[in-house]
């Protein structure tokens, strides 16, 4: 191999292994209890106050909180995260009863653009039932992949209901 070339391929191999420890940076820049299952798209359960501050460090510009207004949070999210400078939106999911099509239609409206966007509820369970119901539905993808979207984002003791929901005639 000439010089020239065994030059470009530890320029390449370095490149390469900068742009990965830059984008490992990043992730970890996020709280451990949160997922990433998107690029721009942070998942997770209730966040503290410094953990949405964290996430603000993280490039999160944008909050969708699906929780009710009847679950108890020990601060006003909205106006915290409206102080951070983040944009804030209200999109109540009032459990299993509430995991529908229009639901998760309503929330993928809400994920159009590039900011990186923080969606929660109290576990993120609920956030994992909406994008897999979307994945599918809106996404077109494969229902195993739509599935594996949705516990890649906090899916877990909803997945019955989001089977049930992408089985039903006229919704697939």
């Amino acid at each position: 191999m000439s010089t020239t070339k065994q030059l470009l391929t530890i320029i390449i191999f370095g490149l390469m292994l900068v742009g990965y420890h830059a984008e490992s940076l990043a992730d970890s820049a996020i709280p451990d209890n949160f997922n990433q299952p998107g690029q721009n798209l942070i998942t997770g359960g209730q966040p503290s106050m410094q953990e949405l501050e964290q996430l603000k460090a993280a490039g999160v510009r944008k909050v969708i909180n699906l929780r009710g207004a009847d679950e108890a949070v020990s601060y006003d999210e909205q106006a915290a995260a409206e102080a951070l400078g983040l944009t804030y939106i209200s999109l109540p999911v009032a459990g299993a009863g509430d995991v529908t099509v229009d639901k998760a239609r309503a929330l993928y409206q809400h994920l159009q653009g590039d900011q990186k966007i923080l969606v929660h509820c109290a576990s993120g369970n609920r956030v994992g039932a909406l994008l897999a119901i979307g994945a599918h539905e809106i996404n077109d993808k494969p229902l195993a992949e739509a599935l594996a979207f949705g516990r890649a984002a906090g899916l877990s003791s909803l997945e019955p209901k989001v089977r049930a929901v992408l089985s039903e005639p006229g919704e697939n």
